[in-house]
């Protein structure tokens, strides 16, 4: 069990992690295809969960799916063949039954901003009905990372 005792517990729910972009993720100019983009932010996700506890299968065996149901992605650059990018991922906590993170894609050999984006995921129950309030695995979890509700979402 992690130790999320006030001096352990962090101020912000994020994770950066750096990867080389690959071959087959570039169109037929040689940039990396838009589309993948929201692959990189996916496994962020997954890395996300893995790191504090949210896994999709946690998610998932305590009786729910956490469809996006709304995406907002600004490209700012382009990232070609062997680029190194960044990417980081931030919990923005919410008061309601849902999940929204923030994500950055830099190119640190430069600076550039490559994406800004936004995903919201709200929690629909394997019965197909969406969640109105926080669940309780979802309230539970908060708890342990000591999250308060934000006012903005």
């Amino acid at each position: 069990m992690t130790d999320t005792s006030s001096s352990n517990v962090p101020e912000v729910l994020s994770l950066t992690y750096e990867f080389q972009v690959p071959f087959y993720d570039l169109d037929g100019i040689q940039m990396v295809w838009h589309g993948n983009y929201v692959k990189y932010m996916e496994d962020a996700r997954e890395r996300f969960g893995a790191k504090f506890g949210f896994e999709y299968l946690h998610i998932f065996n305590s009786g729910y799916v956490a469809p996006v149901v709304d995406m907002h992605l600004q490209y700012r650059n382009s990232a070609r063949i062997s680029d190194r990018l960044s990417i980081t991922i931030t919990y923005i906590p919410a008061r309601s039954a849902k999940m929204v993170f923030k994500y950055l894609i830099t190119r640190p050999s430069d600076g550039a901003v490559i994406v800004e984006a936004e995903t919201t995921q709200l929690f629909v129950s394997r019965s197909g009905v969406f969640e109105t309030s926080n669940p309780e695995f979802y309230a539970e979890w908060k708890k342990r990372w000591n999250i308060a509700s934000a006012k903005k979402h």
